[in-house]
């Protein structure tokens, strides 16, 4: 009888429902043979884990029942991601129309996208909100649930939707593209604190996998969105100073003195690509005769990482310095690819000690010659890992490098170092 009404169902469906589920499973197919060429899969999917992964795209296959809008089918399609730990693999709704920021305060152009299915669609809650709001308003800063803000452009409550799931509905804002009551945040929890999350874009819109989220000083560390309307992330406490991150705005290469006995080294890219290439050899040309005090500061936050045959010259660098002085290592969890590696090189030699947060845990893989694969239906795209190495950084996929000593944010970090400096 089962069998009956599932092929009565079938072909009680639609044209259009038809349709849908075609597409959707034609997306789902391509990611999984995608996927089952990375070398993450490679390396992570064995034993047990094979079926259990095999079971789980059979099981979305066959879950035709609630296949409905783009948004919809995202959900579904992005629990393939969540078993794998790669943090350079990145999976995105295409957004079908945009309200552009020049478009913010034109009328016709606010009402034609408020009128779009895109918005109608979106993923919205039914919950009271003033309700969840009273709720949320008390919740201590350390807790991940509560309200956050995003800039003054939204505020979202974020609460807890079911065993390692919550969800963050947009309780106010002032961006014509949102509305009270939608959905702007889904965190999946595979540690305490740590994510795997999908947001909508703040200005876009479009769903956004992030694999590899944190809540850490109060915020979702990981919450920056490029070509957004800020450059902030979503934090529980609006005008907190962020004394971990340095500003976009300062130089990715820099050597000063602090001090008579302190010199400061920044390093913020290993690119190799051409042009960040050329910057960076200059930079260590000019400079690679001028560690001359007796303690360095060698500051890698928001290192965004690159190549080894860039990296390589600095590490050197460093390396001969600590052999007859003291470095210290300054890192965070914008610290990520390239960058952890150079931080896990040093952090092994006596001379070096390492300070600030665990690293982002973005290490192991990375995209090479792969670019972003747009699935059969036209509405995602999916960028796929290409390079490996040897797994020996695949403990820290996900986790991060942590530091041999932790900073707070109560002050400058650099300030604090060079106290801890000033107490040898």
């Amino acid at each position: 009888m089962r069998y009956l009404f599932l092929f009565l169902l079938t072909y009680s469906l639609s044209p259009a429902a038809q349709s849908q589920t075609g597409n959707y499973r034609a997306d789902l197919d391509a990611l999984y043979d995608l996927l089952k060429k990375t070398p993450s899969y490679k390396d992570q999917v064995k034993g047990d884990k094979e079926p259990a992964f095999h079971a789980l795209y059979q099981s979305l296959r066959a879950d035709t029942l609630q296949v409905g809008n783009s948004f919809d089918n995202y959900y579904k399609l992005v629990q393939l991601f969540i078993p794998l730990r790669d943090n350079h693999l990145g999976f995105i709704q295409l957004p079908s129309i945009e309200l552009k920021l020049s478009e913010q305060q034109n009328v016709e152009a606010v009402k034609q996208y408020r009128q779009s299915s895109f918005f109608k669609n979106y993923p919205a809650t039914a919950i009271n909100l003033d309700s969840l709001e009273a709720v949320l308003a008390p919740i201590a800063t350390d807790s991940v649930e509560g309200i956050y803000y995003y800039d003054s452009l939204l505020t979202v409550g974020v609460y807890r939707a079911g065993q390692g799931a919550l969800t963050g509905v947009v309780l106010h804002t002032t961006l014509p593209q949102w509305e009270k009551g939608q959905i702007a945040i889904r965190l999946y929890e595979y540690a305490p604190h740590c994510f795997r999350a999908v947001y909508g874009h703040p200005l876009k819109k479009n769903l956004i996998f992030y694999s590899n989220e944190k809540f850490r000083n109060h915020s979702l560390i990981n919450s920056m969105f490029y070509s957004s309307v800020s450059q902030t992330v979503y934090k529980k406490i609006l005008h907190e100073t962020d004394h971990s991150n340095i500003p976009a705005s300062e130089p990715a290469f820099q050597l000063k003195s602090i001090s008579p006995a302190i010199q400061y080294l920044r390093l913020g890219n290993f690119s190799a690509m051409t042009k960040d290439m050329a910057v960076s050899q200059a930079f260590y040309d000019r400079i690679k005769d001028s560690l001359t005090a007796p303690y360095l500061i060698v500051d890698v936050r928001n290192n965004t990482g690159g190549a080894d045959k860039v990296s390589y010259k600095f590490f050197a660098l460093v390396k001969k310095y600590a052999e007859s002085h003291k470095a210290y290592l300054l890192m965070n969890n914008a610290t990520m690819s390239q960058g952890e590696i150079f931080t896990l090189q040093l952090k092994r030699f006596a001379g070096i000690s390492t300070f600030g947060q665990t690293t982002m845990g973005t290490i192991t893989y990375g995209v090479n010659y792969g670019g972003m694969a747009t699935l059969p239906s036209g509405q995602y795209g999916a960028i796929m890992t290409d390079m490996r190495d040897n797994t020996q950084y695949l403990p820290y996929e996900n986790y991060g490098v942590t530091p041999d000593t932790i900073l707070n944010n109560q002050s400058d970090w650099i300030m604090q170092l060079v106290q801890v400096i000033g107490e040898k």
